[in-house]
């Protein structure tokens, strides 16, 4: 009879045992599904992207006193807004560090949302479709799609998940699923907070977690044919396990987590301060994360949008958001590439920044707020290619009516563009759908059902000049 000891690798196996566990889950889970070309629609896939962030201004920023700036009553005076080209205005005061690099940006200021509350609005920018609560179980997140796209992409060192996320525990749906998608494709998410307080391990630790991952194992190979037959939530337990062994064996795993005093207060010491510069460490670890989604909370100013005493307004979120966006701009486009000498982390990474729609344009409401407005908001898009300086798409004098589409087609570009325009840019054919789901709907990467019938999918390729 075998004892435990015969079955359980050394230490110098350990790392190779542990691939061969993740390769073990991946073969005990469901058969592959398959994509398929959608009939009648065609891609051209830019592939300028090794990586995207998705900087969520979650709540719905004010595009009046932001990006698409627009004089109105209730106004306060205070904020210096200078004219920086024809047709772009933005305060000095709300945005001092951001005005320095609006030359990196193209804005697109024409977007519709099929959504007008949180919740269902900001699942529609993770999942780039309307929700539907017969199959929303089913829906995996934008990023899922993406960590799938890019498995065959990994290299053999890569560790880190594929998709990650800063502070979307704070969103109003939360850190969405894998929908009938493979667990392994799940987003990490990380609370600032906790993050900081230590990622890494010391020698007794280490030695601990080794002995005990040796017998675990063990136990996991001896009994592995009885565990296949229960099936895809079991193999995400085994992914689930081998994912955090192989990051805490990782010294980059760590390091991405280690913030220096200046950092902090260059990006501001807050939580989106804080998340941005661990998206920016991440990024710079090069160990497989591609997609990474940072959310902003706390932006639904209904009440007392300008008023300094209250708990929340558009001067404090700003103050927040001016130094981390910022910061991370500037970090991305002075930081080298790893793969590519001649290149930035901003040459190849896409960042966007939007929220789930705009607010109400013209006087404020009776309780000296803006609700919200989903017939135009804006976008800011950067890297990857994108021309900076480019301003696409106009509203009236009111920023309530969209007068210049900003692209190719007479129809607003909706939150679906901009999902194509991240897939296109990391190199995947956003026509593909996935007809083998586990109800036989077939899942298309871009939906091309709107809430009245077809809308445009095309990637939004005004934003490469």
């Amino acid at each position: 009879m075998k004892k435990v000891g015969d079955l359980v690798p050394s230490r110098r196996d350990l790392l190779q045992f542990g691939g061969y566990g993740l390769a073990m889950a991946a073969a005990n889970a469901a058969a592959p599904l398959r994509t398929f070309a959608a009939e009648g629609r065609k891609s051209a896939p830019r592939g300028t992207a090794k990586n995207v962030i998705y900087y969520e201004i979650s709540g719905a920023i004010s595009h009046l006193e932001s990006f698409d700036f627009k004089e109105s009553a209730g106004m306060p005076k205070d904020l210096d807004v200078r004219r920086i080209k024809d047709g772009l205005h933005i305060s000095r005061l709300l945005f001092p560090r951001l005005e320095k690099q609006m030359d990196k940006f193209a804005i697109l200021r024409s977007l519709l949302s099929h959504e007008e509350v949180h919740f269902r609005g900001q699942y529609y920018v993770q999942t780039g479709r309307q929700l539907n609560l017969a199959f929303a179980r089913e829906i995996p997140a934008v990023g899922s799609v993406m960590a799938l796209e890019l498995e065959k992409r990994r290299r053999a060192g890569d560790t880190f998940p594929s998709y990650m996320s800063f502070n979307l525990d704070k969103a109003f749906p939360g850190a969405l699923s894998t929908g009938f998608l493979h667990p392994r494709y799940s987003v990490v998410d990380i609370n600032p907070d906790s993050a900081t307080k230590g990622m890494s391990l010391d020698e007794k630790a280490v030695r601990l977690l080794e002995e005990r991952w040796r017998l675990l194992s063990a136990l996991r190979q001896s009994e592995r044919d009885r565990v296949a037959k229960m099936g895809r939530d079991m193999a995400g337990y085994e992914d689930f396990y081998e994912t955090a062994h192989q990051l805490l064996s990782d010294e980059r795993w760590p390091a991405a987590f280690r913030i220096s005093e200046e950092d902090r207060q260059r990006y501001g010491n807050t939580q989106v301060g804080i998340s941005a510069i661990l998206a920016r460490n991440v990024l710079m670890q090069d160990a497989g994360a591609h997609y990474i989604h940072i959310c902003h909370p706390g932006w639904d100013h209904h009440v007392q949008i300008w008023d300094r005493k209250a708990a929340t307004n558009h001067y404090k979120l700003c103050e927040e958001f001016d130094p981390a966006f910022a910061s991370l701009i500037e970090d991305l486009a002075r930081t080298p590439s790893k793969s590519d000498a001649s290149k930035t982390l901003l040459d190849e990474t896409l960042v966007v920044a939007m929220s789930e729609f705009g607010r109400t344009p013209g006087a404020l409401n009776n309780m000296a707020g803006r609700d919200h407005y989903n017939k135009c908001f804006p976008a800011l898009l950067a890297g990857a290619g994108v021309k900076g300086g480019l301003l696409l798409g106009a509203t009236d004098k009111d920023g309530a009516v969209c007068q210049d589409t900003g692209w190719h087609r007479k129809e607003q570009p909706r939150i679906e563009n901009i999902v194509a325009t991240m897939y296109s840019a990391l190199g995947i054919d956003w026509t593909k759908e996935i007809r083998d789901t586990p109800s036989k709907r077939t899942y298309p990467y871009v939906d091309p059902l709107g809430p009245s019938g077809w809308i445009p999918t095309d990637d939004i390729t005004s934003i490469y000049g």
